[in-house]
């Protein structure tokens, strides 16, 4: 009888570790610097993909991206979003379909919108810049970070400068791999070895960055080797080629990071830590000043140019709904730290009054 009872009892705790283990749930949020959603949504915009004022052969670039329709444009442009996404995900941000997404912070430019995404409401008292100063803020991240059930799993991995101060790297804990740092890895692989190498003997582009190449494929490696049950990757080029007026470089930087996007989700499906239990967050800072008015604008972003708080949001894995692209709704960039932290099921209640809920999906 007792053996009985004793096999009964092992049999039990087998079952539950194994439930267990098919609940746990994994994160890889995606940021693209200033990409706007009418690229996603339409693809290259008719106006500027002749302008030679920026773009260099228009000929080609047309060849390259240029189609009748808005359908067509936009799965060239970016085709793994739409042969995966669009049909087994959520899309949020489409203002020509109905749905509508902004920040909530009154500068419409980086740091104050990352800052917004990864605490859940904008401070706009004290995050006031792009100076690269510690966020007085907590992330979700940090909170995350903290939870005994994630110390130690949580990896970020961006181009840009500023963000060990965006997240706070001092203070909360989190490794962040930024711009020029080297693998931050306690045993470094040969390809980390290698990306180090490849990034001293690189020119940088744009100051302060490194090619979203390099950010791309260091969490790629860190998500075979190290496997962070929460990943997060912020990416820059397609800001940068903006901001120096070439569209051409422009749609090549998002074009790219679709197939990053894609190489990351292929990297979890393939992987049974990931498999089936990965959400993915892909999403950006701000928008853009919209050409229609002044071709020039499509450039910059502030609170000077109309159309820059205006964002988007992809989700899709574990968990999501294939409600595809949503043709009405009002979102919010500050939803989304809620909604990764409903996702891993940790408390994030923030006491600030600019929060809200996580988006129910």
């Amino acid at each position: 009888m007792k053996k009985t009872f004793l096999l009964l009892m092992a049999a039990l705790m087998m079952t539950s570790a194994a439930w267990c283990q098919a609940q746990e749930r994994r994160v890889v949020w995606i940021t693209i610097d200033g990409l706007r959603w009418q690229e996603v949504y339409g693809g290259a915009d008719s106006l500027l993909v002749g302008n030679q004022d920026f773009v260099s052969d228009p000929a080609a670039t047309r060849s390259r991206y240029m189609r009748a329709s808005e359908q067509e444009r936009r799965e060239l442009l970016m085709p793994f979003v739409w042969s995966t996404v669009s049909g087994t995900g959520w899309m949020a941000g489409n203002r020509r379909a109905g749905c509508m997404m902004n920040v909530t912070n009154k500068f419409h430019f980086s740091y104050p919108g990352y800052s917004e995404a990864l605490c859940g409401y904008a401070d706009d008292e004290r995050i006031t810049s792009n100076k690269p100063v510690p966020n007085p803020n907590e992330t979700v991240l940090e909170v995350i970070n903290r939870d005994p059930r994630y110390r130690g799993q949580v990896l970020c991995f961006a181009g840009w400068d500023c963000f060990p101060a965006i997240l706070n790297a001092e203070r909360s804990g989190l490794e962040v791999n930024a711009a020029q740092c080297h693998s931050l890895s306690p045993h470094p692989t040969a390809t980390e070895r290698l990306l180090d190498t490849l990034l001293d003997e690189t020119i940088v582009q744009f100051q302060g960055e490194r090619d979203d190449a390099f950010t791309f494929h260091y969490a790629l490696e860190a998500m075979r080797s190290r496997h962070p049950q929460v990943l997060y990757v912020a990416l820059c080029d397609v800001d940068e080629y903006a901001h120096h007026g070439s569209y051409d470089g422009y749609l090549d930087a998002i074009h790219r990071v679709d197939n990053f996007i894609g190489q990351l989700w292929n990297a979890a499906q393939a992987d049974p830590f990931y498999r089936d239990r990965t959400t993915f967050i892909v999403t950006c800072d701000h928008g853009r000043g919209d050409n229609a008015g002044n071709p020039r604008e499509w450039r910059s972003h502030s609170n000077r140019y109309k159309h820059s708080d205006e964002t988007w949001l992809l989700t899709f894995g574990a968990g999501i709904p294939a409600r595809g692209m949503l043709t009405s709704g009002q979102y919010y960039t500050c939803q989304i730290a809620h909604t990764v932290a409903k996702i891993l099921n940790v408390p994030y209640a923030p006491q600030h009054p600019g929060t809200r809920p996580a988006i129910t999906f």
